[in-house]
C-alpha cells in the first residue's frame, strides 16, 4: 500500500501548491520560497527514510523538482516555481505507469482497499484504468509547463487550482458511471441502483451476469440476504 500512500500524498501536494504559491512567494520572496520548498523536499525524504520507505532521487521528476528550485533560488525568476506541479504529476505518472509492471497495479490497489472481496475480474478494468490516469497525468505536466513557461501566471492558476478539482472530479464522475455501465453491479439498497438497473439492466450483458452472480455468492457465503 505504499504506492497508494504515496499517491495520495503527492495527489494532496497538487491541489495545495496553487494556493500556498502566492503565499509563499508574498511572503518569504522568490528565492528563499524556493529554498523553503527545497527543505521541506529533504524533510519528506528523511522522513521516508526512518519510515523504511526506500528514497531514490535518479528519477527524473525528482531531479526535475531539485532542478527548477535551485534554478529559482540563483534567477529569481518565479516562472521555475510554476514548474513544479508539471513535475509532480509526472511523479503521479510514473507511479502509476510503473504499477503496471506488477501484479496488481496501483488502481486495483485502490479498488480492494476499498472492497476488499472485489473479484479477480475487475483486474484487465484496472490496468485499463491505470493506463489512463498515467495518460491523463502526462498531458496535465505538458499542459503546465507550457502554461509556466509562456509566463502565464493567471492561466496557470486557474488550470492548478479550481479548475483542476472540476477537471479530476468529472474524470472520477465518469470513470463512476463507465465501471457501472460495463460492470452493471448492482445491490438495489440505494436509489441510483435501482433507477440505473432499469436503464441498463445486468442480465442484458455476459459482464452484468457475472457481477450479479459473483455478488449473489459472495453473499450467500457471508450469510447476507440476496440483492
Amino acid at each position: 500500500m505504499l504506492q497508494v500512500g504515496l499517491g495520495t500524498i503527492l495527489t494532496v501536494l497538487i491541489f495545495v501548491y496553487p494556493f500556498l504559491f502566492d503565499w509563499l512567494v508574498a511572503r518569504l520572496g522568490v528565492r528563499i520560497g524556493s529554498l523553503a520548498l527545497l527543505a521541506y523536499g529533504l524533510v519528506f525524504a528523511v522522513a521516508r527514510q526512518q519510515m523504511g520507505i526506500p528514497v531514490k532521487l535518479l528519477p527524473a521528476p525528482h531531479l526535475g523538482i531539485a532542478g527548477v528550485v535551485l534554478a529559482t533560488a540563483y534567477s529569481g525568476d518565479v516562472r521555475y516555481l510554476l514548474l513544479v506541479p508539471a513535475f509532480i504529476y509526472l511523479m503521479l505518472c510514473k507511479l502509476f505507469w510503473d504499477s503496471l509492471a506488477k501484479p496488481v497495479c496501483i488502481v486495483e490497489h485502490v479498488a480492494r482497499f476499498i472492497v476488499p472481496f472485489a473479484p479477480e475480474f475487475i483486474h484487465s478494468y484496472c490496468r485499463k484504468s491505470t493506463m489512463a490516469w498515467s495518460a491523463f497525468f502526462l498531458f496535465n505536466a505538458l499542459v503546465i509547463a507550457w502554461l509556466a513557461w509562456t509566463g502565464n501566471n493567471e492561466a496557470w492558476k486557474v488550470y492548478t487550482g479550481w479548475q483542476m478539482f472540476a477537471i479530476i472530479g468529472a474524470i472520477c464522475l465518469v470513470d463512476f458511471l463507465i465501471r457501472k455501465w460495463w460492470f452493471r453491479y448492482y445491490f438495489h439498497e440505494n436509489l441510483f441502483d435501482r433507477i440505473w438497473s432499469r436503464f441498463f439492466p445486468a442480465e442484458a450483458t455476459p459482464m452484468g451476469r457475472q457481477s450479479m452472480e459473483y455478488i449473489r455468492q459472495k453473499r450467500e457465503e457471508l450469510g447476507i440476504p440476496p440483492p
